[in-house]
């Protein structure tokens, strides 16, 4: 019964997480209309997709306070990561090649007429800049986690690699690539306001806009009013979410660093997942499978690196995971990121093979936890 109510728990939190993070990311994408491309896409677009882990951590971290609360935590992030980079490109292809693009009728989806995709062209440069920052987070990570404690200069050194890539992003580099993203957020806001959804829906959907002020266009003060009504649900969601984890792992007799590396790994990327299909199905499906790299930037930094500084700063150091849980993090968190990037940047065109391979990647990630999990389990007995 336990596991059962944690299950339901955590669907519950993934859907009510996915809704959330709309509202949050429209609201978020007005307040900085303003910004240049490759600031927006650092700031808004990235803590917008990137709010579930991040708060998750947080409160699995402060929470649990002892070694299996910070374990939970970084299998999360770690997990979504693996999910962002993995499930979401090969989503993405399989969305347009299967499904097909919309070219005509966008306002109607249901009478759209679409063309399947057999070559998706991939943008290098900004796929290469991105990832060459994924990688050295990663590096640095792989470091952290081979101590036995974390201090704040730890947490404070993955930040630091992000304020590098603001600042390399705010220079002007990374302008041309986000020039999608920004149409997303638009298009994003528009087609909210003019579906006119019933109260019910607003309700159902978390659309504060539209419940608090009749889905009247954004103004300055209304858009921080449903930024912060959403990051509020999204707090409770990822709170639940993280007892609920805590909860799974009892039931299951593992470590919480299992059931956090499968059930909220999933849950929190399913934000992620659902806007990067629906830009490949709008025809943005470059801008839909860098945005996954991007992502695992900001998870990465400051996803683990700002909890980590505040909860080492107002309780001292706190232990890692066991060398055996963090020698398997390490080896496949930086093998599957180099491989898929390796997938998309050596090829001229990303086909239905490329999915197909990392589907393949990813059920043999999946089948290596589960193996793992049942021998914790079995060890438990």
């Amino acid at each position: 019964m336990d596991l059962l109510l944690a299950f339901g728990i955590i669907v519950i939190a993934s859907v009510v997480i996915m809704y959330a993070c709309d509202g949050f990311d429209d609201a978020a994408s007005y307040l900085g209309r303003n910004m240049a491309p490759g600031v927006r896409g650092a700031t808004i677009n990235a803590i917008g997709s990137s709010m579930p882990e991040l708060m998750t951590t947080l409160f699995l971290l402060f929470l649990f306070h002892d070694r299996d609360g910070f374990a939970a935590g970084v299998a999360t992030t770690v997990g979504s990561a693996i999910f962002n980079i993995v499930v979401i490109p090969m989503l993405c292809i399989f969305a347009v090649r299967y499904r097909g693009i919309i070219v005509a009728g966008s306002g109607n989806i249901a009478h759209a007429v679409r063309q399947r995709i057999t070559q998706v062209g991939i943008t290098k440069r900004g796929l290469a800049r991105d990832g060459v920052f994924l990688l050295t987070a990663q590096v640095v990570l792989v470091w952290i986690l081979g101590n036995t404690v974390m201090t704040w200069w730890m947490g404070g050194a993955l930040l630091m690699i992000y304020g590098v890539y603001f600042v390399f992003l705010a220079s002007g580099f990374g302008a041309g690539s986000d020039e999608h993203g920004t149409d997303r957020a638009g298009n994003g806001a528009g087609e909210s306001s003019s579906e006119s959804p019933s109260n019910l829906k607003a309700i159902l959907t978390f659309d504060f806009n539209h419940l608090i002020y009749n889905g009247r266009p954004y103004t300055t003060g209304s858009a921080w009013v449903a930024l912060s009504l959403a990051t509020m649900v999204i707090g409770i969601a990822c709170w639940q979410l993280a007892e609920a984890v805590m909860w799974s792992a009892d039931a299951l007799g593992v470590p919480a660093y299992f059931t956090a590396l499968i059930f909220a790994a999933a849950a929190t990327s399913i934000p992620d997942t659902v806007l990067s299909v629906k830009d490949a199905m709008r025809g943005e499906y470059d801008d839909a499978i860098s945005n996954a790299v991007g992502s695992n930037t900001f998870d990465i930094t400051v996803g683990i690196g700002l909890p980590v500084l505040l909860y080492t700063l107002l309780f001292g150091s706190v232990q890692v995971m066991s060398v055996d849980q963090t020698q398997v993090l390490r080896i496949v968190l930086f093998a599957v990121t180099a491989v898929v990037l390796g997938a998309f940047l050596l090829r001229k065109h990303v086909t239905v093979a490329t999915a197909y391979f990392l589907l393949i990647i990813y059920l043999g990630w999946m089948g290596f936890v589960f193996h793992d999990m049942a021998s914790a389990m079995q060890g438990a007995g």
